[in-house]
């Protein structure tokens, strides 16, 4: 169900300045206006990118994409005839400039990127050019484009964890590691945008997303595989894991791409910068315990030094009070469905793989 905001509406916001001050803006929202919006998502086939388009389409939105890679385009199958996928690399100028003037959207939200923190950590220079460069050259496109608004992901991670009280957007900012990094420094080049008059800009920080489609080195995804895949008997009924104690603000994707929605309506004077997510971290090995209650052979499980990460912290949760009482937003899915859902994907997915082994 699509979510809505409440008949009164705030009109006025504390946005986020360049030294972490806060200072009131205008702001104003459309939720209730049922107005047809044309958007374009920056890595519109990958896990975000492929539920948020799914919405949109379901709100009535014309749907348009950048992607990088060759179709067919997987997470896009129930939606393949309603969207365009324009082909190119994110860092290309020419290629997102010319997709954006094709689409002539009305907002950008800004996914692509390199989201995986293992992978960053292996290539960093991949990662500071997908996640940092990438995201000026879409500003780029943005800027040639006055009228058009950005919505820009972020992620939770860059307070690096603050023992268990929830992180607000004034908390300070620590880089953990590559991908963190990267997300931190993409920010101000975002809030150069809003800031300076022609285009509306807005960061969103989400927790943890998970759902169907998530990354499969992601530790859910991780989990939730290994589980499918010992249940049709082509692994051993061992689910490996690296370290359990941390806690992880949780966020099913559908209710993120719910926020996301929400977000391209938004109009403020300046850059405005959100938290996202439900301020209730949960921790890695209640997850694992769940997973494996749900799995419908015995399994075991076993810490494998390989898995562990390091600089990672161990709390990340965000207060996202200032989001909700913008937007009226709720998370509505429980992280036991999101879990099961989850779960749910990978067993269709590995059993659709050993079909095509055999």
């Amino acid at each position: 169900m699509l979510l809505h905001a409440s008949a009164t509406k705030p009109n006025a916001s504390e946005v986020s300045n360049r030294d972490g001050t806060t200072t009131s803006s205008h702001l104003e929202s459309e939720y209730d206006s049922g107005v047809p919006l044309s958007v374009f998502i920056t890595g519109i086939t990958g896990f975000v990118g492929s539920h948020l388009a799914e919405r949109a389409l379901a709100r009535g939105h014309l749907v348009h994409g950048l992607a990088h890679e060759d179709p067919p385009f997987h997470n896009l199958v129930a939606v393949a005839d309603r969207v365009r996928v324009h082909r190119g690399d994110v860092t290309d100028a020419g290629a997102v400039e010319r997709a954006i003037a094709a689409a002539r959207p009305d907002v950008i939200v800004h996914l692509a990127g390199m989201a995986v923190p293992t992978h960053a950590g292996r290539d960093p220079l991949a990662a500071v050019r997908v996640n940092v460069l990438g995201t000026a050259t879409v500003v780029q496109a943005a800027r040639e484009h006055p009228g058009i608004r950005l919505v820009h992901a972020s992620t939770a991670e860059v307070y690096g964890g603050h023992g268990d009280v929830a992180s607000s957007e004034g908390s300070p900012l620590h880089a953990t590691n590559v991908y963190v990094a990267t997300k931190i420094a993409a920010e101000p080049i975002v809030r150069e945008l809003g800031d300076g008059g022609a285009n509306v800009a807005t960061i969103l920080r989400p927790a943890n997303q998970v759902g169907p489609r998530l990354h499969p080195d992601l530790v859910v995804s991780a989990f939730a595989r290994q589980i499918a895949l010992i249940e049709i008997g082509r692994a051993e009924p061992v689910v490996k894991h690296g370290r359990l104690d941390a806690k992880r603000d949780m966020l099913d994707i559908r209710d993120m791409a719910d926020a996301y929605l929400m977000a391209t309506e938004l109009r403020h004077d300046r850059t405005a910068t959100y938290n996202v997510g439900t301020g209730s971290p949960a921790a890695i090995g209640d997850v694992l315990a769940t997973l494996c209650g749900l799995a419908r052979v015995a399994v075991r499980t076993e810490l494998d030094p390989a898995r562990l990460r390091s600089g990672d912290p161990g709390v990340v949760s965000v207060d996202a009070t200032r989001f909700r009482e913008r937007t009226g937003w709720e998370p509505r899915i429980p992280l036991e469905r999101s879990l099961a859902d989850t779960l749910d994907y990978w067993r269709e997915s590995v059993r659709s793989e050993a079909a095509v082994i055999a």
